[in-house]
C-alpha cells in the first residue's frame, strides 16, 4: 500500500509538472487599451454655462441644430471628455455617472445599474454630446431624458443605456489617482481631482455650473448624531444625515437604504468626508460613494489627542483638534525654514525666541525630524506660560493644546492654537495666568527701578525716579479703578481714540494678563508720546519699558506723570 501511494504521488507530480510546462508556453492574452476616435472640442464648464437655466438638445456652443436628429449646421459636433469620479459599486449612487474635466463636472442620468463595471474610477471617457438632452432634475444640471415634469417645468429622467453607449468612448485605462486642490486654484488636466474645503461657506465661492457634481472633500467636520444610535440609513429608505463644519454650519449627506453600508453606525469624532457635491431644490447635498469617503476619527479629541507621530506623519494635515507632546526646545531666531539640527535649540538654555516651541514623543528627544512645532500667539496666555525664554522650567513637561495641524517654519506642527488660559494644559493642569503682580521692589534708581507694585503702594509723591513695567493698553475713560480700558493688541492698533495718545497703562505683568488690579495709569507728554503713544506706535504694546518720572496721583489712583526719559527694554 505504501508503495502504491508513493507511485501515485510521483504520477501526480509528473502530471502537475506537465501542466505547468504547458501553461508556461501559452501566450498571455494581449491587453487591449481602448483609444477614443473623437477629440474633445468643448469643456464641461463651457457646455454647462451655455445651457444654464435651459433644457434642450445639445449642440456645440455657437452652432445650431437643423432638426432633432442631431444634425448640425457646418457638421461640427459637440465633444467633451472627463474622468469618472463617481461609483455605484456600493449602491449609494443610483443609475448615475459623473465625469470631471479640468473645468467642471457633469452628471449623466442613465437607466442602467452597476455602471462601475465598465466605467471605473479614473476612466477617461470622450462623449459625443450632440443630440443628447441637457437640463435639470430638481435643480441639478445633468444629461438625461426629458420624461418628467414638475409644476409645469420639464425635468430630466434616465436616458436609455444604449444611447449612452453610442455616445461614450473609453479612452485609455482607468487611473484612480486624483489630486487634492483648493477651490478656484486651477484644476489639473492630467488626472482627476478632489476640491478640498475647510468649511461649507467655501462652496459658494464658485458658480453652480462649476461646483455641481464635483468630487469634494470637507475637512474638520462631524456628523450631528447621538453616538452609537444612528445608522447611515434605514432599510430601503433614502434619508438625510447632517454634517457639521468647524463653524457650526451644516450640510445634508444623502444616504440610501439600498447601499451595502446602510446598517453601519455613523462614526463619532471629527475628520474629513468626501463625496459627489449634488444639489436638490436650492440646497447642496453630499453623496458618498463608499465608506472610504468617510475619514472621521476620534483622533484630536481631548481624550485621544494627536501625537507628534500623527503630526509629523502629515496624514491629518488640516485637521483641528487636541495635540500632545513633551516640550523639548524651540527654533532659533532668524530661521525661516528648519533644514538641519543647527536651526533649533534643544533644552531651555540658549532659547532665542518666545513665539514657538518644539514638542516630541519623549522629553529627551534631540532629533528635529521627530519634533512638531507649536506656535505661541503674541500676547497670549499660551506664550506667557509656555515660552522657554521666560519659563525654562517647562522644558520636558507635557503640553496639550488645541489647534490646526499644519506647517510653520518648515516643520509640521500646531498652528493657530487656542491660547487663552484654560484652553491648554501643561502637565495636565491649567497653569497660573500670571496676573498676580509681584511684591513691591526697587529703589527708584535707573539701575534698580521701582516696579509697578511699588508705585501702587506708594503714599507720598516722588520726583525724578525710575519705574519699570509692561505697556499693556490705555485708559479710555473714567477713574482708573473703574475705568474703561483697552488691553487688547488688536483693539489698540485699530482704535482712533485720541486718548491712546494721552496715556498708557503700565502693568507689573505681561500684557496678556494685565488688568486694573496689577497696573497703573501713565500720563504721556511731549517727551514720552513719540515713543509710547499707541495710536502712532502700536508695536510698543506688550513691550517692557522703564521711565524717569514723577510718582503721584493720576486718574484717581497712584500713577506715573511728568516723564522725562524713556528706555525700551
Amino acid at each position: 500500500m505504501k508503495l502504491n501511494i508513493f507511485h501515485g504521488a510521483l504520477a501526480s507530480l509528473a502530471m502537475a509538472t506537465l501542466l505547468i510546462g504547458c501553461q508556461a508556453n501559452m501566450d498571455a492574452p494581449e491587453l487591449k487599451v481602448p483609444v477614443a476616435d473623437l477629440t474633445a472640442n468643448t469643456t464641461i464648464l463651457e457646455l454647462k454655462q451655455a445651457y444654464e437655466g435651459k433644457t434642450g438638445l445639445v449642440v456645440r456652443p455657437g452652432t445650431e441644430l437643423t432638426d432633432e436628429t442631431g444634425e448640425i449646421i457646418g457638421g461640427e459636433r459637440c465633444v467633451i471628455h472627463g474622468r469618472v469620479v463617481s461609483s455605484d459599486a456600493t449602491g449609494n449612487i443610483y443609475k448615475s455617472l459623473v465625469i470631471q474635466d479640468e473645468t467642471a463636472a457633469l452628471a449623466f442620468s442613465i437607466n442602467q445599474g452597476s455602471l462601475y463595471n465598465d466605467y471605473r474610477l479614473g476612466q477617461d471617457v470622450v462623449v459625443d454630446m450632440t443630440g443628447l438632452t441637457i437640463g435639470y432634475y430638481r435643480g441639478l444640471q445633468q444629461i438625461g431624458s426629458l420624461n418628467e415634469f414638475s409644476d409645469g417645468e420639464p425635468q430630466l429622467g434616465f436616458m436609455a443605456y444604449d444611447r449612452w453607449v453610442d455616445a461614450a468612448h473609453l479612452n485609455g485605462l482607468p487611473n484612480p489617482d486624483f489630486s487634492d486642490v483648493k477651490i478656484n486654484s486651477g484644476y489639473p488636466d492630467a488626472n482627476a481631482y478632489c476640491i478640498v474645503m475647510n468649511d461649507f461657506d467655501e462652496v459658494n465661492q464658485a458658480t453652480l455650473p462649476e461646483m455641481q457634481s464635483q468630487l469634494v472633500e470637507f475637512r474638520n467636520v462631524h456628523f450631528n448624531i447621538v453616538p452609537g444610535e444612528e445608522t447611515y440609513a434605514p432599510f430601503q429608505e433614502s434619508v438625510n444625515r447632517t454634517l457639521v463644519d468647524a463653524n457650526g454650519k451644516t450640510l445634508t449627506v444623502r444616504n440610501s437604504g439600498y447601499s451595502n453600508f446602510y446598517t453601519q453606525l455613523l462614526p463619532e469624532g471629527t475628520g474629513a468626508v468626501r463625496g459627489i457635491l449634488s444639489y436638490y431644490g436650492s440646497d447642496w447635498q453630499l453623496v458618498l460613494r463608499s465608506l472610504s469617503d468617510v475619514m472621521i476619527t476620534t483622533k484630536g479629541q481631548e481624550s485621544d489627542p494627536f501625537t507628534t507621530a500623527d503630526i509629523t506623519g502629515n496624514q491629518f494635515e488640516g485637521y483641528q483638534g487636541w495635540s500632545v507632546g513633551y516640550i523639548v526646545g524651540s527654533v532659533k531666531a532668524g530661521v525661516s525654514a528648519v533644514n538641519s539640527a543647527a536651526d533649533v535649540v534643544f533644552g531651555a538654555a540658549g532659547a532665542e525666541l518666545d513665539n514657538n516651541l518644539l514638542i516630541a514623543a519623549s522629553a529627551g528627544e534631540t532629533d528635529y525630524t521627530r519634533c512638531a512645532i507649536v506656535q505661541l500667539p503674541l500676547n497670549s496666555a499660551l506664550r506667557y506660560s509656555a515660552n522657554l525664554l521666560d519659563n525654562p522650567g517647562v522644558i520636558g513637561k507635557e503640553l496639550k493644546v488645541y489647534g490646526t495641524l499644519g506647517f510653520d517654519l518648515g516643520l509640521p506642527g500646531v498652528v493657530n492654537p487656542k491660547s487663552a488660559r484654560g484652553e491648554f494644559l501643561i502637565d495636565g493642569k491649567v497653569p497660573s495666568d500670571g496676573s498676580e503682580a509681584p511684591a513691591a521692589a526697587g529703589s527708584g534708581t535707573e539701575n534698580d527701578p521701582y516696579n509697578v507694585t511699588a508705585v501702587m503702594e506708594s503714599t507720598t509723591d516722588m520726583s525724578d525716579v525710575w519705574v519699570e513695567g509692561y505697556v499693556a493698553g490705555y485708559v479710555i475713560s473714567g477713574d482708573f479703578t473703574q475705568a474703561t480700558c483697552q488691553f487688547s493688541a488688536d483693539e489698540v492698533a485699530g482704535s482712533s481714540n485720541w486718548l491712546n495718545q494721552s496715556n498708557v497703562i503700565l502693568s507689573g505683568v505681561k500684557a496678556a494678563v494685565a488688568n486694573v488690579e496689577n497696573s497703573v495709569p501713565c500720563q504721556l507728554n511731549a517727551k514720552s508720546r513719540p515713543m509710547l503713544g499707541l495710536k502712532d506706535h502700536p508695536e510698543v504694546f506688550g513691550t517692557r519699558v522703564k521711565v524717569k518720572c514723577k510718582v503721584a496721583s493720576y486718574l484717581g489712583v497712584r500713577g506715573v506723570r511728568n516723564i522725562s526719559e524713556v528706555v525700551i527694554l
